[in-house]
């Protein structure tokens, strides 16, 4: 197989036909037409091209005369001369060609000149820019990322409008070739975790990236079993651009991700995992009391359950005005599995819920949830109390918008609940220690404490966590 393009337009299409079968590319379009008395081929991918800007290049060809076409020496006159397209290059190399074709650029074959012009027509199909379905916002923007890495791009672009906002390109996969963007500020990152990331993401050999940023995030960061085995998560998902232009301002690091409509973005900590992006749409005492309710809620998700197991076996020290908490039906089940038992239904029902119509899936979870509780409270399998104090952790689990979270205070609370079952009081104790030893043992990724500002102490900080000043975040 020749590597380089030749003067004969029928020989660089048998060669290009050998790169791209016809009975094995169905959506690869080879189209003959001429210009100027000369034989010419248009090769572009079906269905991924942006057909009204061919369309007017191909006319604007078409209506050449020999005479035109006569004066042009070779293919860069030509290109120069006759192609209206800003982003287009020469190439000879077929390898190349058939790499730029699979990219949705199209490819211009002309009889008699020996290189091939690259044409940047490619469209592919994507999502109207929206706002994300799970980070939403009552003031906001709504306006989200979409899975065209460069609409992405685009819109943290028209939000900072700055000569030190970097975006860096790499292919990443051998097969798939996916487009990743490694967004930063130049003047604000921290140029040994850049460095870091950059020599990652251009050593990266792996076959694809299909599931694209789980994939990438697995082959960059979760490569020791400690890592893979923390619950608590390294790198934060953002959906919306205006959180992500603000984390760049910030100095965190983004990779974008071709087919993905979110950013990861790093170093985090746990402070930066519990902000949202309503704190700064309202005034400092909406915002904070915002802010108080959300950080109380993560703590009675992991604590309610676990508390009232305990309640339940040391009822001897309650005092009096919480005698309501302890149990008088009977249930066959013990009340630490039925803990369980819940908490793995709820997650049971949110799968179901994903996979359901949307028609239906609303209706049909709410319908499920009480129909199955209610029959097990009546065959004798629950107790009433277990459903409302899993429901109100579950619902206080719901709080943090990224869900990596929400699952390791999930799992807190179901080992507090195995630890309190076997251990009691010192198995719960034995829990909250564990969990707060890997929470001071987890370092972000630049090596800096997860438990900021807690560890190393910031009164500044701690502060911040629960109070919204009367500046922005940009402040």
């Amino acid at each position: 197989m020749h590597n380089t393009v030749s003067s004969s337009i029928s020989e660089n299409i048998r060669i290009f036909r050998e790169y791209f079968p016809k009975n094995l590319t169905a959506d690869i379009v080879f189209d003959e037409f001429s210009i100027g008395g000369k034989k010419a081929c248009f090769c572009f991918v079906n269905g991924s091209s942006n057909t009204e800007v061919m369309v007017k290049i191909q006319m604007t060809l078409l209506s050449l005369t020999k005479d035109e076409v006569s004066h042009d020496k070779d293919m860069q006159d030509f290109m120069a001369r006759h192609i209206p397209l800003n982003d287009k290059k020469l190439e000879r190399d077929f390898t190349k060609l058939s790499t730029a074709l699979l990219w949705a650029m199209s490819i211009l074959f002309i009889d008699g000149f020996d290189s091939a012009v690259i044409l940047d027509t490619k469209r592919y199909p994507s999502r109207s820019i929206e706002e994300p379905e799970k980070n939403k916002t009552m003031r906001g923007p709504r306006d989200g990322f979409c899975e065209n890495v460069f609409f992405n791009t685009a819109l943290i672009r028209r939000r900072i409008k700055s000569t030190s906002l970097a975006f860096e390109s790499f292919d990443i996969g051998y097969e798939t070739k996916t487009r990743v963007i490694l967004a930063y500020m130049s003047d604000k990152c921290d140029k040994t975790l850049l460095e870091k990331i950059r020599k990652k993401l251009g050593n990266m050999n792996i076959a694809s990236l299909t599931l694209s940023q789980q994939t990438l995030t697995d082959n960059l960061f979760n490569t020791s079993i400690t890592k893979i085995l923390n619950p608590f998560p390294k790198v934060r998902y953002v959906e919306r651009p205006d959180t992500a232009a603000s984390m760049l301002v910030e100095g965190k690091i983004g990779i974008l991700c071709d087919t993905t409509p979110s950013a990861i973005f790093l170093p985090v900590n746990l402070y930066d995992m519990i902000e949202e992006t309503d704190d700064y749409y309202f005034p400092p005492l909406t915002a904070s009391y915002l802010r108080i309710l959300r950080v109380a809620m993560l703590f009675v998700s992991v604590f309610l359950s676990p508390l009232w197991l305990l309640a339940l076996e040391y009822p001897e020290a309650l005092p009096r005005s919480l005698e309501f908490l302890l149990v008088d039906s009977k249930a066959f089940i013990p009340v630490w599995l039925q803990l369980i038992i819940v908490e793995v239904m709820m997650d049971a029902l949110k799968i179901a819920s994903l996979n359901t119509p949307n028609t239906i899936s609303n209706s049909l979870s709410v319908v499920s949830g009480l129909l199955l509780s209610d029959f097990a409270i009546t065959a004798g399998w629950l107790v009433p109390q277990t459903i409302l104090y899993s429901a109100i952790s579950s619902i206080a689990n719901f709080i943090p918008t990224n869900y990596e979270l929400s699952y390791a205070f999930k799992f807190w609370r179901m080992a507090l609940i195995a630890f309190s079952a076997i251990f009691g009081l010192k198995g719960f104790f034995m829990g909250v220690a564990l969990f707060i030893i890997i929470l001071i043992l987890n370092k972000t990724e630049d090596n800096r404490s997860y438990l900021y500002p807690f560890v190393p102490k910031d009164k500044r900080g701690i502060l911040k966590l629960f109070i919204r000043t009367e500046k922005g975040k940009e402040q």
